[in-house]
């Protein structure tokens, strides 16, 4: 990722520099994706050099695994860690904290590190910020890839209106975009419901604190 192409780069440093008093030595913290957590971990890439403390990092891709590793910050798997807390982006925040996210491909771990963390601080920018979920982009799902016909016809027998193919994971699942005219309460669990599902793009309801400007 090249940092002088991210968009809002001043917005997203300054939410950054929000939660940098949070890192503490010894810590084992989730790493969430997408150009947000990018500029994160280097201004947490910055204090650990700068304080001389070390943490371990729990990354939701290969992309942010491989900067952790330019960076010096040692990276372990979930299965192996308990998390202090975490940091994350997001697509699409409402008032109430309801989130979109998955746009880089990776919700399925994003999500895992939110559950598996006692707090997770959520860095959005003012572009994140809708009154109703899914009003700007379609819901990410994450699908077997023998399970797309299947789980396309199905997701549209639940109300989407349009559903395209979109690429691969890190975990070599397919992504289909799901467009959706109204988010209903229950939407992630009926699509988590349909067989082939790894999961969606959909964070309704979870326990994080939302940063912003």
């Amino acid at each position: 990722m090249d940092l002088n192409n991210i968009s809002n780069k001043e917005e997203k440093e300054k939410l950054a520099e929000k939660i940098l008093d949070y890192v503490k030595d010894g810590q084992t913290i989730g790493f969430g994706s997408g150009s947000t957590s990018y500029i994160t971990i280097m201004k947490i890439s910055e204090k650990l050099k700068k304080d001389n403390i070390k943490i371990k990092a729990v990354p939701t891709s290969n992309e942010i695994q491989d900067l952790c590793k330019e960076n010096g910050i040692e990276t372990i798997s979930l299965a192996g860690a308990k998390l202090d807390w975490a940091f994350d982006g997001a697509d699409e925040v409402d008032p109430c904290g309801n989130m979109l996210k998955g746009r880089g491909r990776a919700m399925f771990k994003e999500k895992l590190n939110i559950l598996s963390s006692p707090k997770t601080y959520i860095l959005v920018d003012h572009t994140k910020l809708v009154q109703n979920i899914g009003e700007k982009m379609p819901v990410p799902v994450e699908v077997f890839p023998d399970a797309i016909s299947y789980v396309a016809d199905a997701l549209e027998k639940i109300g989407a209106s349009e559903t395209t193919f979109r690429g691969m994971t890190d975990n070599e699942n397919a992504i289909l975009d799901a467009k959706f005219d109204v988010i209903t309460p229950d939407l992630e669990k009926r699509i988590k419901s349909i067989t082939g599902v790894i999961e969606s793009g959909l964070f309704l309801g979870y326990n994080v604190e939302v940063i912003k400007l």
